[in-house]
């Protein structure tokens, strides 16, 4: 892993900051008052920057949203109550009657849903599964206003070529969102790359406790305003402020936890690509060809995540194998200091499904308990 940028490293610990407390104070607060009524109709103009009614903003989210901005290279940030929050806020924002949205990679179910409850509103949108340039462009249609993508994914872990979308994305009017939850600031910069948003989960790594819920849409001032006017104000998402100083509290150890997870996750996937029951390890550091490219141009390194396929009969052999281990918890989201395993279906897809989430696949989320307490509950539960 590429060392973390110590400049983010700094900004995460909010180093060299002003006077005053180690940790901003939680402002438990609805609404704040102003001298005069002129001045009250002026901040409520700027809703989005002044505190009035913490349905707009609140000191203590104010202050997480201008940390986020720093460290993805924004001019501005807008958090929410999850991710989803942030997601539907954003395609109900930037999408109207008419409008297209092409959704590339393997994308978060539920953004899928909420896609499909736009169809009733006249925003019709498709899938692109292929990581290639060409493939991606040619699924582009005239009425197309949105380009949405993962990458990596939450599954599979694919990477798509970010600068390369971005520029056939502006060369011809489309907006550009990337979901960069896995990768976290730390690890991606993709506006840096030409991407117009950025959203995260902040339930995941950036909170890193599984205690706090918490969504964010990161790009330019203009388009923030955008999400922040027509998404933010009308779907009612607000973070609270204890969640918002949770999530502060959250990034100061970020940096070190990302460091020691990655670490362990690596040494994790190539116990399992060495091992005589796994067909295939899903992690980007040990991908190959253009996706070994990708990572290395794109990514200072990768998180805790990885996902394996295992030479198993069936699914039900699979879910056992996963409650066979003993360390790793059975629960779904990912990004906290415990280690989890979840599988990609609920249920049997049966053989006949499309192969993209194999039925023996199972999904690792490294914690702190150690890379070698880990892979010896690996191999007891794989003898």
């Amino acid at each position: 892993m590429n060392p973390i940028d110590a400049e983010d490293e700094l900004i995460c610990l909010r180093a060299g900051d002003v006077a005053g407390p180690v940790m901003p104070p939680i402002v438990q607060a609805s609404l704040f008052r102003f001298e005069t009524l002129e001045e009250l109709h002026g901040a409520q103009a700027r809703e989005n920057e002044v505190c009035v009614y913490s349905r707009g903003t609140n000191p203590t989210v104010r202050e997480l949203e201008e940390t986020l901005a720093r460290l993805e290279g924004a001019e501005a940030a807008k958090c929410f109550a999850s991710g989803m929050g942030a997601i539907s806020a954003t395609l109900f924002a930037l999408l109207a009657e008419g409008d297209h949205v092409l959704f590339c990679g393997d994308i978060y179910g539920p953004t899928i849903e909420f896609a499909q409850r736009l169809e009733d509103y006249g925003v019709t949108h498709s899938r692109c599964f292929a990581a290639g340039i060409e493939e991606i462009e040619a699924a582009l249609t005239p009425a197309t206003k949105l380009i949405y993508f993962e990458s990596p994914g939450s599954m599979r872990f694919e990477l798509l070529p970010i600068a390369e979308i971005c520029a056939i994305a502006k060369a011809r009017g489309i907006l550009t969102a990337i979901d960069n939850t896995v990768a976290t600031p730390l690890l991606q910069k993709p506006l840096t790359m030409g991407c117009d948003l950025v959203l995260h989960s902040l339930t995941k790594y950036v909170g890193g406790h599984s205690d706090t819920l918490g969504g964010a849409v990161a790009g330019s001032a203009e388009l923030v305003e955008c999400v922040f006017r027509r998404g933010y104000m009308l779907t009612g998402a607000v973070m609270a402020p204890f969640d918002a100083w949770l999530l502060l509290r959250g990034l100061a150890t970020l940096p070190a936890r990302l460091a020691r997870q990655h670490a362990d996750a690596l040494a994790v996937a190539r116990f399992l690509a060495d091992h005589p029951k796994v067909r295939r390890v899903f992690h980007p550091a040990l991908a190959e060809g253009e996706q070994a490219a990708l990572f290395a141009r794109q990514m200072r390194g990768h998180s805790g995540l990885l996902s394996a396929e295992f030479d198993l009969p069936d699914h039900a052999a699979a879910l056992a194998f996963g409650n066979r281990l003993r360390l790793f918890g059975k629960a779904i989201s990912w990004g906290g200091v415990e280690s989890l395993v979840s599988s990609a279906h609920r249920t049997d897809p049966g053989p006949d499904h499309d192969g993209r989430m194999p039925r023996t696949l199972l999904r690792f989320s490294v914690g702190l308990e150690g890379a070698e307490a880990l892979i010896s509950d690996l191999e007891q539960a794989l003898a």
